[in-house]
């Protein structure tokens, strides 16, 4: 069944990324390989005896997860890195925007440090099991757990900005500036580790990753060698966490710590196929958008229900069938337990529309503004960190908290491209009036 998967997206890989000049667009061929690699890793679990699927091979469910992900892929294929280059342009108030996020997330991680080396100390996993408590003392901080909170889910533009300090060059001013929002954008990882959690880590260095892909031939020789050493140091200060949750959480489990981790990053395609062969109950929307449902169902009047409310229902139809309703299955099974496999297709077919309107850059007509960029690097988000599930659902404070910020950087450029134009107005009005000479 996995190899199956893996043969579709050699195919496209042969008949439609490559000859669509996939391979320029740094994006694309990543989430290629992000999609590949598991497909490689779900092969590498069928072909042991160690995790096995609840139920028999449903290839409906691997075709239509094959179909999702291919059209993802195809909403980056028109991305081109070397339009990369307008992005690197000062906007007015730059300097201010990047000051307010290394303030607020260095607060962030002050705020939340102490939590998260309260999750490290002792038993791990019997932290991770008192969970609601430490949600409860969180939340006792009220609007500071809720601004630090904010703060840490901007890390994604704070990698974006110092990447764009390092593109311009590699002058002392940028570089200290970029390691400055490189440092405040760790308090994702912080913010994370507070509620004994792994993900912060994982999605942190992915999206280092990406912006590194996006960047690298706008970057010096040099730099790229001082950032890859800088990464690989900082990725391995990061392992330490991740592998004390890790061992805690599964050294005594009858597979061990070595499968848990692969069972991370290739159980997905099995999952879905299982969660597919259920009679799964929709729950329209209430899952992966319960801010912006409730928020429709105030405007018109109508009395929707919130999923809090609904979840034990849920989790019992997904139990009564023999399969855990919280398993990985990638961000097209959430998407198919609120919308069903035709909405979830339609869906992703609008988003993968407004990718490639997105990615149809001209550096004369249409440039890669820093916003149109912040904007792109958000949208690859959902599929390249859905590998594993929607990480927007929940709460969605992710989704408004960036588009806000995607907002304050549109309305700066715009101010920025009308002060030029102001300029240029006065300039052509002086030399009229001045007559030739």
């Amino acid at each position: 069944m996995a190899a199956l998967y893996c043969m579709g997206m050699v195919l496209f890989y042969l008949f439609v990324f490559r000859p669509r000049g996939g391979s320029r667009s740094g994006p694309a061929k990543l989430l290629w390989w992000t999609y590949l690699g598991l497909g490689i890793s779900a092969t590498v679990i069928s072909l042991s005896d160690t995790l096995k699927p609840t139920y028999p091979p449903n290839h409906f469910a691997i075709a239509f997860l094959l179909l999702c992900v291919l059209v993802s892929v195809a909403g980056f294929l028109r991305f081109r890195n070397q339009h990369v280059a307008h992005a690197l342009l000062r906007i007015p108030y730059q300097n201010w925007v990047e000051a307010v996020l290394i303030v607020a997330q260095s607060l962030a991680i002050a705020f939340f440090l102490p939590f998260a080396l309260d999750s490290l100390t002792g038993d791990a996993n019997e932290h991770r099991l008192e969970l609601l408590d430490k949600m409860e003392e969180l939340g006792s901080y009220g609007v500071l757990n809720t601004a630090a909170g904010a703060a840490s889910q901007l890390f994604a533009a704070s990698l974006l900005l110092a990447f764009v300090r390092l593109g311009r060059s590699p002058a002392r001013q940028n570089t200290q500036r970029a390691l400055l929002l490189v440092g405040g954008s760790l308090s994702y990882v912080a913010y994370i580790l507070a509620y004994v959690g792994r993900d912060g880590i994982v999605y942190w260095a992915m999206t280092a990753g990406l912006l590194f892909v996006i960047f690298r031939n706008h970057l010096t020789p040099r730099t790229r060698r001082q950032m890859i050493i800088a990464g690989a140091a900082l990725a391995g200060l990061m392992l330490i966490p991740f592998a004390i949750i890790t061992i805690a959480r599964f050294a005594d489990s009858g597979h061990g710590t070595v499968w848990s981790i692969l069972d991370y990053y290739g159980s997905q395609i099995n999952n879905f196929s299982d969660y597919s062969s259920l009679e799964r109950p929709l729950t329209l929307g209430t899952m992966n958008f319960p801010m912006f449902i409730g928020g429709a169902c105030s405007l018109v009047g109508a009395t929707c229900p919130n999923y809090e409310d609904i979840k034990e229902f849920v989790f019992a139809q997904y139990l009564a069938q023999g399969k855990e309703p919280w398993l990985f299955g990638t961000f097209v099974s959430d998407f198919v337990g609120d919308f069903s496999y035709e909405g979830t297709l339609f869906l992703l077919a609008a988003f993968a529309l407004l990718c490639d309107r997105m990615c149809s850059t001209n550096p004369q007509r249409r440039p890669l503004t820093l916003a149109r960029l912040q904007f792109l690097v958000f949208l690859f988000l959902v599929p390249y960190w859905g590998v594993f599930y929607f990480r927007f659902s929940i709460i969605n404070g992710f989704i408004v908290v960036n588009l806000i910020f995607f907002t304050v950087l549109w309305l700066l450029q715009r101010l920025g491209a009308n002060r030029r134009q102001t300029n240029d107005l006065v300039g052509r009005t002086q030399a009229f009036r001045s007559g030739p000479t």
